[in-house]
């Protein structure tokens, strides 16, 4: 399967200005079996319009990329901010196919105080997998990266690549780089990250750095620190022969008390 991160700066507030550019990226980077748009790709944290946005905005940009995805022959996953089927907003990565059908959704789990998401959003509670070019692929969102347990379930229910979408700024870009490239390692399997880059409204420096990792923590695709798109070939047949080879989560001790 071969991937492509979309490493995109984010107009604020903008959903239509923010669907063109993700569009014009996706149709002049043609050629791969899933596009991977950053976290919050439509709106960004622009707290004030996220209501009106998931009411009038996100129903119809799921067509668009429905579209998309379909005219593109591919597999398109981004997080948009969303009402849940109680009507609360949640931070939504939504999974789109190239096949017309229900998209796959992952509500994120670890809500971010310091960008106030507490404040707005209610957090998921159920991680979720689905097979993406025929990969068994696991869904999170920015901050589910600090929480190696949720990774290490979804590998043991048999996970062979994570999807992480994400808004993660400087000063933490080294931290961003290590904890993607721990969560590939310690769990054999590949990683692909899209981050946004550049100024937020606020003054926020969104630190790019989106990057593919491969089972052994490898790097195999780095966007660096400006708005572009970067390729790189997923097989989950490694994967399974590493976790042969040298099998890390069959000999989990389970229930310890350390």
């Amino acid at each position: 399967m071969r991937v492509a991160v979309v490493q995109m700066q984010i107009e604020d507030g903008d959903p239509a200005v923010n669907l063109c550019r993700a569009a014009e990226l996706i149709n002049a980077n043609p050629g791969a079996d899933l596009y991977v748009l950053p976290e919050l790709w439509t709106t960004g944290y622009a707290h004030g319009i996220w209501s009106d946005a998931a009411r009038n905005s996100t129903p119809d940009i799921c067509g668009d990329v429905q579209a998309l995805a379909e005219s593109n022959h591919a597999w398109i996953a981004g997080s948009m901010v969303s009402h849940n089927a109680e009507g609360h907003l949640v931070n939504r990565l939504w999974v789109f196919s190239p096949a017309k059908g229900t998209p796959v959704i992952y509500d994120k789990g670890h809500l971010f105080q310091p960008m106030q998401e507490h404040l707005h959003l209610v957090a998921g509670k159920h991680r979720v997998r689905h097979r993406i070019g025929g990969v068994e692929t696991a869904l999170s969102i920015c901050f589910d990266l600090r929480f190696p347990e949720m990774y290490r379930r979804d590998a043991v229910d048999g996970a062979e690549l994570f999807l992480v979408v994400s808004e993660w700024p400087h000063p933490r870009s080294e931290t961003l780089c290590a904890l993607a490239r721990a969560r590939a390692m310690e769990n054999q399997a590949y990683l692909v990250l899209s981050n946004r880059v550049g100024l937020g409204a606020d003054g926020t420096d969104f630190c790019g750095g989106s990057m593919v990792v491969a089972p052994d923590g490898a790097v195999l695709a780095d966007a660096g620190d400006v708005e572009s798109v970067v390729f790189a070939e997923i097989d989950a047949a490694k994967v399974r022969e590493m976790r042969a080879a040298f099998p890390v989560l069959g000999l989990r001790a389970e229930g310890l008390d350390f």
